[in-house]
């Protein structure tokens, strides 16, 4: 991949530090004029002082200021403002889905899904295996504009939103150019930034909230309170109070607006640079920008919620009174970018909907070979799998049948339909037996496709009935009595992209390791497994010194035995480790099994498994043997 997706994540990180540094530099300026704000209404400055505010060069003017009231009032709104945006956090926690539900998704599935509908669902299975992330589930906003978003800490809890007006209006040209759009947010770490955008903002436009509940609600009684405890007439002072938060909820919600055009805009361009490198086709996002401005709608999402997530859209989903507020580029300098011969004009929604209907080779003149090298192989991967197995993986009803075939061994047939029938939910047995036949005629890298394809239906399962399949899946593994890299795959990928839907804490949304001396046992057990990979004891050796090479250290470094059970729990500081700490393992890993100049099928198998674990995207046509 032309993208240096490990630079990309870097710098989303270091947009989180801006991000953190301007949210600090709003609250400071909130709480110095909250403390303003109390001691002018509420009376807790006697007249002089009033005078005194006035007159800042006084020598006094300090000192007669009330610093122990204002310390108070400081500690209550910094207390305030944590408690907000911890709530908020808590109710992002479980990712993706969380934002897709407020924004008033429904989730797409095969089994019911229209043409237009499987459509965008087959390219966003093309675009997850081309790129080599989960397949993420796909939300439908009852939107007749033309919009989309992708939304999750990490690619394994990642969701693709779309407006109805997106598939009204857009061919599938179009279609895959929003769709890869979105895929660069996931692969370029903008999510978890932006997800963590939604809380932070939240925390400081909170005071405005206060003020118009305090304005609704405030009574006489609550006047009379006050005034009897200062002994004097105060009510109005209540009012101005609720009237002066809502004014700074106002101030906040400019400072948010600011912070989200801040850290949003460039990474717009970015993703529009990348989308047009994944699929080798400017027509197609280009011409999505262009739907945007020739439909009546636009990229407007009509949502309560859009405001507060509008960063995360793939165009401007609300109306701005100016540009400086704006979360994304103008549309003319975005389309111009990437169509630099484009003449200004849009086409109508009459010739929108004409050409979304038309076959791709009738809206581009063209014969539709230009998609990404790696959206084309992945189209023939998902072809080549067997159509049963292939919808199969598709439905939450079949999805656990086809894992579970693809753990079931022919030495040891009997025991593991024993298994099925005892452990699994009733008729599984008989869709694994449907099942099985096909799958086993399947190389171990199409297996693993299948479980990739099947990660949403497996995540449309209860969390007690996850529990029970994953009970299964680990039965079924340790039937011959050890793990061999297929099973070993299956239930780490299990755990990762579908238990961290059940247990926040499995998510990956704080880097540990950023420095590979942190990690370092952790990578030479990583590595020591892979060069165990190679066929015979020299070549073995010969990985393992090509690996220390390429991580810089010494090459007489001994080898520790390590087998798939151990290097288990390693795998959470290595794929919590930070950007450019995975883009050296990822270079020791492939150093390692080029070394003797081919990669077999196990070691692809390997880098495949550990590329989807350690989030890495990778290509299906990268490691051709």
């Amino acid at each position: 991949m032309a993208v240096d997706f490990f630079a990309a994540q870097d710098k989303a990180r270091s947009n989180t530090k801006l991000l953190v540094v301007l949210f600090s530099l709003a609250v400071f300026c909130l709480v110095v004029l909250t403390n303003l704000l109390l001691l002018v209404t509420l009376g807790f400055m006697e007249s002089e002082h009033y005078q005194l505010l006035l007159h800042p060069q006084d020598p006094n003017w300090l000192s007669q200021l009330p610093w122990s009231m204002m310390g108070w009032v400081s500690l209550a709104v910094f207390v305030v403002i944590a408690a907000v945006v911890s709530i908020k956090q808590a109710e992002l926690s479980q990712g993706g889905q969380v934002v897709a539900k407020a924004l008033g998704g429904s989730r797409l599935d095969h089994a019911s899904a229209d043409a237009k509908q499987r459509q965008l669902l087959n390219v966003v299975e093309e675009m997850a295996i081309a790129s080599g992330v989960p397949v993420p589930p796909v939300y439908l906003m009852s939107e007749s504009s033309i919009n989309a978003f992708a939304a999750g800490y990490s690619p394994a809890d990642a969701v693709i939103g779309i407006t109805q007006g997106s598939l009204d209006l857009l061919n599938r040209d179009q279609l895959q150019g929003v769709i890869a759009h979105e895929f660069s947010h996931i692969l370029n770490g903008d999510m978890r930034m932006n997800i963590r955008l939604i809380a932070l903002l939240h925390g400081i436009e909170f005071i405005g909230h206060a003020g118009y509940f305090l304005l609704r609600s405030g009574s006489r009684r609550t006047a009379v309170v006050i005034s009897s405890s200062k002994s004097k007439d105060n009510g109005g002072g209540i009012l101005g109070l609720a009237l002066g938060l809502m004014v700074l909820g106002y101030l906040g919600t400019f400072f948010g607006s600011l912070i989200k055009a801040a850290v949003s805009r460039q990474r717009e361009f970015l993703a529009d640079a990348s989308a047009v490198q994944f699929t080798r086709n400017p027509a197609g996002i280009a011409g999505a920008l262009k739907a945007i401005g020739g439909a009546h709608s636009g990229s407007k999402v009509k949502n309560p919620n859009a405001d507060e997530m509008s960063h995360l859209f793939f165009g401007e989903a609300i109306s701005r009174w100016s540009s400086l507020f704006a979360t994304h580029p103008p549309l003319k300098e975005r389309i111009k970018r990437i169509d630099p011969s484009w003449a200004g004009s849009f086409p109508t929604e009459a010739e929108l909907i004409r050409q979304s209907t038309a076959p791709a080779a009738e809206t581009t003149g063209r014969k539709p070979q230009h998609q990404w090298a790696g959206a084309e192989v992945a189209a023939t991967l998902l072809a080549a799998l067997p159509a049963l197995l292939l919808h199969s993986s598709r439905h939450a009803a079949s999805a656990p049948a086809l894992c579970c075939a693809c753990l079931v061994q022919p030495d040891y047939l009997e025991k593991q339909w024993d298994l099925i029938k005892n452990l699994g939910q009733a008729g599984l047995l008989h869709n694994v037996d449907k099942l099985y036949d096909e799958v086993s005629k399947l190389a171990p890298v199409q297996k693993l496709q299948l479980v990739q394809l099947a990660v949403p239906g497996l995540k449309q399962l209860t969390k007690q009935q996850f529990e029970d399949f994953q009970q299964l899946c680990e039965a079924l593994s340790q039937t011959d009595g050890e793990e061999d890299l297929l099973e070993w795959t299956v239930l780490r990928w299990l755990q990762h992209c579908v238990g961290s839907q059940f247990d926040p804490l499995l998510l990956h949304k704080k880097d540990i390791g950023s420095q590979l001396s942190a990690i370092e046992p952790a990578a030479l057990a990583l590595l020591a497994v892979c060069a165990d990979q190679a066929q015979h004891q020299q070549l073995q050796q010969q990985a393992w010194q090509a690996g220390l090479q390429a991580l810089g250290l010494d090459i007489t470094t001994a080898k520790p035995s390590i087998s798939f059970e151990q290097l288990k729990h390693y795998l959470p500081e290595l794929m919590h480790s930070a950007p450019q700490v995975k883009k050296q393992l990822w270079q020791m890993l492939k150093a390692a099994v080029r070394a003797d100049e081919q990669v077999n099928e196990q070691e692809e198998m390997l880098l495949r498994a550990l590329a989807l674990l350690l989030e890495v995207p990778v290509s299906p046509n990268e490691f051709n043997h």
